[in-house]
């Protein structure tokens, strides 16, 4: 006879597992690609809203190593990625997490200590076929020294795939810096306006930034067309709230003058930002 409890009790938990949430399971790694002093994988991350494919090229050093951001300061050279031996793949698109600034023989250059993932957003060319991504990257990492340092690695990526978790890639891709259009941020960091001072002891830059009541900006990181070099900015807090940033011209483009775009990266919190501007640069050197 049908024990009329026990089918219940089993109907009951079947519907309880039915309408259970389903678990995201780890997403894809590649094997590590290993150095003397660094190692370098890549990790997957659910597939976006848009169809894009998540990745993350990630990075770890050996104690006191450093690596270098996509402008990388006083020494130092950034990453190069080759990813021409990858299948299925329209275009790609490196999203560099915020830097940090640190001392590099007798100046400072600009990129991460000890780990970094840099977050990758994939554009398949068939979205519904699987991606093969294959990277040659070439980077340095510093201690004392730099050392040139290659690395490879290859992954699979089923489309459609959403159901997974990267807890590394998530916490990397919150520290991309978020665009914002200069004066229009007052909830987070933001850049109130920029000149160029070349009546100054020490020409430079010139930048009015913004940060909200428990905010805070830690640096500010300038990009321009050409070989553009700055010194350390020096930060100064004013009494209107806003913090003042000047940046000494190190080197500039010869013949650069005009209106010039330019790349500003705020870090700090609550999180770093990135305004793409215009200044108007006179003729002549600094």
């Amino acid at each position: 006879m049908i024990n009329v409890s026990k089918t219940l009790a089993l109907l009951a938990t079947l519907l309880v597992l039915a309408s259970a949430p389903v678990r995201a399971q780890q997403a894809a790694v590649s094997p590590w690609s290993k150095s003397d002093h660094a190692s370098l994988r890549l990790i997957a991350g659910a597939t976006s809203p848009s169809g894009k494919q998540r990745i993350g090229v990630e990075i770890v050093m050996a104690q006191g190593y450093k690596t270098y951001w996509r402008s990388a300061g006083d020494y130092g050279a950034p990453p190069r990625f080759d990813w021409s031996g990858s299948v299925n793949v329209g275009g790609l698109d490196v999203r560099w997490p915020a830097p940090e600034r640190f001392a590099d023989g007798f100046g400072h250059s600009i990129g991460y200590v000890g780990e970094v993932v840099i977050p990758v957003s994939v554009q398949p060319a068939d979205p519904t076929k699987p991606v093969l991504v294959v990277l040659a990257l070439d980077y340095a990492i510093c201690d004392k020294i730099c050392i040139p340092v290659k690395g490879e690695a290859r992954l699979w990526l089923e489309p459609g795939v959403t159901a997974v978790t990267s807890p590394r890639l998530e916490m990397f891709e919150a520290r991309v810096p978020v665009p914002v259009k200069p004066g229009a941020q007052r909830d987070g960091l933001g850049v109130n306006d920029a000149r160029i001072d070349m009546a100054a002891p020490e020409p430079g830059l010139r930048f009015s930034l913004h940060a909200p009541p428990n905010g805070r900006i830690d640096d500010i990181f300038v990009e321009g067309p050409g070989q553009w070099s700055f010194a350390k900015p020096v930060l100064t807090p004013q009494p209107d709230g806003t913090v003042l940033a000047q940046l000494r011209i190190k080197e500039r483009p010869k013949g650069a003058a005009g209106p010039l775009p330019f790349v500003v990266t705020l870090s700090g919190a609550p999180q770093p930002v990135e305004a793409r501007l215009e200044l108007d640069i006179p003729a002549g050197k600094p």
